[in-house]
């Protein structure tokens, strides 16, 4: 019951905002598209709010959601792996593709080297997950904002 209501607090915070559902939805869409593309706690906020500024969509959106899926890191992690073992059981020489890791011993260099420890195809699989999820975010938040829309100016029209 709280995941529906969690859920359902996003969503209201989404449809207050001050913009063309198209700009809204695609912001959404850009901050869910990041969370599993950048699989790095926290940076996925920041990048999604300069690529929000820089594409011209609704910023605030972008990082609501890049915030708002926080929460749910440890399952957006369990999803790229599982997309990476598929791409690895498709094309074998992904896996043998290797990325080059800095020695450090601070907290986000470790975070840092455990993901680039993975390989390209982890990187890859986050890619492609973060399109699959823009897609997807963006059809439906853009046909709910519409759908409100739509129905608050029949109602000052009546």
């Amino acid at each position: 019951m709280r995941l529906k209501r969690y859920i359902k607090y996003q969503y209201f915070k989404m449809i207050r905002l001050r913009d063309t559902p198209s700009k809204v939805a695609k912001g959404a869409g850009l901050g869910f598209g990041m969370d599993f593309a950048i699989p790095v706690p926290l940076v996925s906020i920041f990048i999604a709010f300069v690529f929000a500024r820089v594409l011209k969509v609704n910023s605030l959106a972008a990082v609501m959601s890049a915030t708002g899926l926080k929460p749910f890191f440890p399952g957006i992690v369990l999803i790229n792996l599982y997309t990476q073992s598929i791409l690895v059981s498709l094309f074998p020489v992904l896996g043998r593709l290797v990325l080059p890791q800095a020695e450090g011993t601070t907290f986000l260099e470790n975070v840092l080297n455990s993901i680039l420890s993975r390989g390209g195809p982890y990187l890859l699989a986050g890619i492609i997950n973060g399109v699959v999820v823009f897609v997807l975010t963006y059809v439906v938040l853009y046909f709910l904002l519409n759908t409100r829309l739509e129905k608050l100016k029949s109602r000052i029209r009546k």
